[in-house]
């Protein structure tokens, strides 16, 4: 009997790995031509395939977590990988071989067996969208398929914005934070990031942060998405997440508080705690981001 390959996944893809992606592939893919689209899955494709052949790539942009490929005709191929999706690229799409093997596909060779569409250029080259779990998708659309929130790198992302967004709820302010319709490209990850970044607990109520916290998670969001950036994302313990190039990312190596439970905190040498919150994980140091009377939750 076949043995079944069971892994767990634990964060998808976040702001700072999408834009690694989108980095990568405006050097690779822009001015080249779709010729062809093999669709290996159809419920992960929407669209239809006529309208995407022969259309010329002339940006690729990101809004949030969703990656989108703007075509000549001003149309998008937008992507969203959810828990387990990659998008590969190879210049040789025919005979696609990558120096490390692939996580979830047990092979350094594409297509694999979470390969559910791919797209071939004009020069020989292609891409390769990979999904296991099937919740990630590529649509084909006139707009960008992102969130409602505002991005965190675009100028839209101020103090003032950030304040409103949060003084407005008494839900905790990590809950907040990962709102795609408040905070676009916000996850699990730099949520945690950034609160142990700015001293806060994240079950803390968002509307009795004082002026000085807003002011300083404000600060921290930003600063943890840029460093996430610099270090091209996080393959953090499941390594799903890769570049389209099929190496890893190496923020995980620089985290300070997610996936530390157990960890001495390298601020003030406490063990880290991990607590479920909205179904998610949350990890804090119960020392540095102390939960004071006043912080008591608000339902």
């Amino acid at each position: 009997m076949a043995r079944k390959l069971v892994i767990l996944l634990t964060d998808m893809p976040e702001l700072p790995e999408v834009e690694t992606i989108r980095r990568y592939l405006q050097q690779k893919i822009v001015n080249k031509t779709i010729t062809k689209i093999n669709v290996l899955d159809k419920s992960q494709f929407h669209g239809d395939q006529k309208d995407v052949v022969n259309n010329r790539i002339v940006a690729v942009e990101r809004l949030g977590k969703v990656l989108a490929i703007k075509l000549e005709d001003k149309t998008y191929l937008n992507f969203h990988f959810k828990l387990s999706g990659q998008i590969l690229y190879s210049n040789n799409a025919e005979n696609a071989i990558f120096k490390n093997t692939i996580p979830l596909s047990s092979t350094n060779r594409m297509p694999g067996r979470s390969t559910r569409v791919i797209f071939y250029f004009d020069d020989g080259s292609g891409l390769f969208f990979n999904e296991m779990r099937k919740f990630g998708w590529v649509k084909y659309s006139p707009k960008i398929e992102g969130p409602k929130g505002v991005d965190i790198l675009t100028s839209e992302f101020t103090l003032d914005y950030f304040k409103k967004n949060l003084q407005n709820t008494r839900r905790p302010v990590k809950v907040v934070l990962m709102d795609q319709d408040r905070f676009a490209g916000v996850g699990n990850i730099y949520a945690n990031e950034a609160l142990f970044d700015a001293k806060i607990n994240p079950e803390i109520s968002a509307n009795n942060l004082t002026i000085e916290q807003l002011n300083h998670l404000y600060k921290s969001i930003i600063k943890v998405i840029k460093h996430g950036i610099k270090y091209h994302g996080s393959s953090g313990r499941d390594e799903v997440y890769i570049l389209s190039d099929g190496s890893k990312g190496e923020y995980q190596y620089h985290f300070l508080v997610y996936q530390q439970e157990g960890k001495r905190c390298q601020r003030c040498g406490e063990v880290i705690m991990r607590i479920k919150q909205g179904g998610r994980s949350s990890f804090y140091c119960p020392e540095c981001q102390k939960m004071l009377p006043k912080d008591e939750l608000l339902f």
